[in-house]
């Protein structure tokens, strides 16, 4: 396995996060929380499905409809641990976003992407 260039994470939605392509890769998330239990957070992606991302005792507060960035290790059972957060502008467009990943995934455009 080729070592996870710094700095550079896969920007997936639920899918692309379940295809199990990217256990042991730290990603990135972009959705809507559902709920934060102060642990875990579930996250409804870009496309719609939901994930959990495990925050350990977080220390902050992410309330129901915040949008946000998660950036995290993909665990072996595709939960995420989350070691960064992002908060979003409250109209951030998950349809326009979800079209750009299946774009920056689709290998007839890869070179546009690295």
């Amino acid at each position: 396995t080729m070592a996870q260039e710094d700095g550079s994470y896969p920007r997936l939605n639920a899918s692309m996060l379940h295809s199990r392509q990217f256990v042991g890769k730290i990603v990135s998330l972009v959705g809507c929380v559902e709920s934060f239990d102060g642990t875990n957070i579930q996250l409804k992606c870009a496309d719609n499905a939901t994930i959990s991302v495990h925050s350990g005792d977080a220390g902050f507060n992410l309330p129901p409809g915040t949008f946000v960035e998660l950036v995290g290790f993909v665990n072996e059972d595709n939960t995420v641990t989350l070691f960064v957060t992002r908060e979003l502008t409250n109209d951030f467009d998950l349809d326009i976003y979800n079209k750009m990943l299946s774009v920056q995934h689709n290998p007839k455009f890869a070179q546009f992407f690295q």
